[in-house]
């Protein structure tokens, strides 16, 4: 018998989401990271927003993944009894354009989108709700919408993880398949432990699996900065438009994303820098002036021919499994499709065609 029925590797959200759900399951779970910890740094917000895109496009199974997520940072509050996960402040999109404006407006009716998740808000009304923003046509203010403080939240889901009796190990490891017992075989410092599953979740370190160095998958690089305004800040939602900003505390503004697909390092550049703040000039009228620099920090984002996840067995070894491919909405995804992974492997459910990894199969 073997000591796991899965070894994870990596416990960012791909990994974190995988191992609770299958935790829930009442199966043992390993979980192994050698580049976080319980108290890590990392990306200092996230955004939730199901309205993609140009189009305002309600996101692949919206209803479903948001709740997924939304129950699981729910259960983590209740858990660490803290209140700095989440910003619980709505996301505004305002339409700086007519093609955007048009956009919006048909996204509206185009879209089964739940009660309550969104509304049209005119321009008056915009520059009520937030005087800084720049000239609109009106936009979207997404009810629904919030941000994830990122490293408070997956330190704190790693904690939670371990406390629910989930086996977690921030160091190097190795792996191989022992056929003969029909097991993997991982090394972890000095110890030998056996899984019935190893599950890939390793996020742009996934082609490091030799295994999986075939999947079209494309890192793209992304940099972002967190400002600090002279005064208080006035609003405290979240905007995207051409760009995205998220608030934290009372003088935090963070901004982004560059989206560079040729990249040769993960240092931060002055002209990403300089693409940044031109998107803060989209969003807001006259604020540059206000703001100071406080960090730069850069990231990579795995992306997909269809901009959907990759989850599934390989093809050539059953238990060998992978969950990545997350693009840019990969807190949004991440529960969710940790559960139709979950039942795949535990109650022999199909993967919808759209998600598993076989799709890339001549």
């Amino acid at each position: 018998m073997s000591d796991f029925y899965a070894a994870v590797f990596g416990a960012g959200i791909c990994g974190t989401a995988i191992a609770n759900e299958l935790n829930k399951k009442g199966k043992r779970v390993l979980l192994v990271d050698p580049y976080v910890s319980e108290n890590a740094p990392g990306p200092p917000a996230g955004l939730v927003n199901p309205a993609t895109g140009m189009r305002a496009k309600l996101c692949w199974n919206g209803k479903a993944c948001y709740d997924a997520l939304r129950n699981q940072i729910e259960t983590l509050i209740e858990y660490s009894g803290c209140n700095d996960l989440i910003s619980d402040t709505g996301v505004l999109r305002p339409a700086i354009n007519e093609k955007l404006a048009k956009n919006f407006k048909k996204a509206l009716d185009k879209y089964d989108w739940p009660e309550g998740w969104v509304r049209w808000m005119g321009e008056e009304e915009i520059q009520e709700l937030n005087p800084e923003i720049a000239p609109n046509l009106g936009g979207l203010y997404l009810e629904c919408g919030y941000t994830v403080y990122v490293d408070n939240y997956l330190n704190t889901y790693r904690k939670y993880l371990r406390e629910q009796g989930v086996t977690c190990r921030y160091e190097e490891a190795d792996y191989c398949y022992n056929s003969s017992s029909g097991q993997f075989t991982i090394e972890v410092g000095e110890e030998e432990i056996t899984a019935d599953h190893l599950i890939v979740a390793a996020g742009y370190r996934t082609p490091e699996f030799e295994e999986w160095s075939g999947l079209p998958l494309e890192g793209v690089k992304g940099q972002i900065v967190q400002f600090e305004a002279q005064e208080d800040l006035a609003w405290d939602h979240a905007v995207s438009a051409k760009g995205y900003s998220m608030r934290r505390g009372k003088r935090q503004l963070i901004v982004g994303s560059t989206y560079e697909h040729n990249f040769d390092s993960l240092d931060t550049t002055e002209e990403a820098y300089e693409r940044i703040a031109g998107k803060l000039d989209i969003m807001f009228a006259d604020i540059s002036s206000k703001l100071t620099k406080q960090v730069q920090m850069a990231g990579v984002r795995v992306t997909t021919p269809n901009r959907l996840p990759v989850i599934g067995r390989h093809p050539e070894q059953e238990q060998l499994c992978i969950y990545t491919g997350m693009n840019s909405k990969g807190l949004l995804f991440s529960h969710h499709v940790a559960s139709l992974l979950t039942k795949h492997l535990v109650d022999g459910e199909e993967i919808p065609e759209e998600l598993n990894v076989r799709r890339f199969e001549d």
